[in-house]
């Protein structure tokens, strides 16, 4: 805990309030189902923030995106905002930045699969976002990164987990969450978030399959980074599901 003591300091945490910045962009490329895809057809739009179908015509995103209409497959289902559900509100575990309801009518599609294990450090990690794409390439005071694109994409991306057990501070939320720090080449699609990736699902696979493990809530950047901009060394924050995942499996599968 010393050492992330250490690098909060030197990181500024701030709500991800656009698709992710991948390293390697092209066009349209991520722009469609991964395979093995871990269900994008779930990915909706929540006024252009990323929101999550669970099942049951329940619905996670951010608590800071809120609740409302969710687009999935170019259709609109209309939030029940009566049904929604702060995760944590009574404090136990801590109140988070996530926020559950339901939608009408529900769609048809599969339930996702919650992990049920926090992750560990190196894990591969899928991260899906909707916004602002790679711009140009940038340098500032020796980092080297991209701007952010101007234009709004789901798109998907990778990078491995660096951070675990971490409090993710803002306003009145405390979050239990992880990390992912964006470094040159150390995957495929390296990708950092940025601005509208939050509510995003990031999935990690574990026996074969995989299984949605957190929620982007957050981006880290240095003291100062210029705006709109994602540098290598800047972190993608996500809430851990696996920490509420009795609580979800009461609400999508209640008894």
């Amino acid at each position: 805990m010393r050492r992330l003591a250490t690098l909060l300091l030197l990181l500024f945490v701030a709500l991800a309030t656009c698709g992710l910045v991948v390293e390697s962009d092209a066009d349209d490329a991520n722009t469609g189902p991964p395979a093995p895809d871990p269900g994008w057809a779930n990915i909706g739009r929540r006024s252009g923030y990323p929101a999550v179908y669970l099942g049951n015509g329940w619905v996670i995103t951010a608590r800071h995106v809120g609740v409302g209409d969710v687009v999935l497959g170019g259709v609109t289902h209309h939030a029940q905002p009566e049904t929604a559900v702060r995760l944590g509100k009574k404090g136990e575990p801590p109140a988070a930045d996530l926020v559950v309801f339901r939608i009408e009518p529900r769609p048809d599609l599969p339930d996702l699969p919650i992990r049920p294990t926090p992750p560990e450090v190196g894990d591969r990690a899928l991260m899906i976002g909707a916004g602002c794409n790679r711009g140009e390439r940038t340098s500032w005071n020796g980092q080297t990164g991209w701007t952010w694109g101007p234009i709004s994409t789901l798109r998907w991306g990778t990078n491995r987990v660096a951070l675990v057990g971490i409090d993710v501070a803002a306003g009145d939320n405390h979050t239990p969450g992880f990390a992912m720090r964006f470094d040159p080449g150390e995957t495929r699609f390296e990708s950092q978030a940025a601005m509208r990736d939050s509510g995003g699902p990031v999935f990690i696979p574990r026996n074969g399959r995989y299984e949605l493990a957190g929620i982007l809530i957050a981006i880290a950047s240095f003291p100062d980074q210029p705006a709109n901009t994602a540098f290598y060394g800047n972190l993608s924050t996500a809430a851990d599901l696996s920490v509420f995942g009795d609580s979800l499996a009461a609400l999508v599968h209640p008894r």
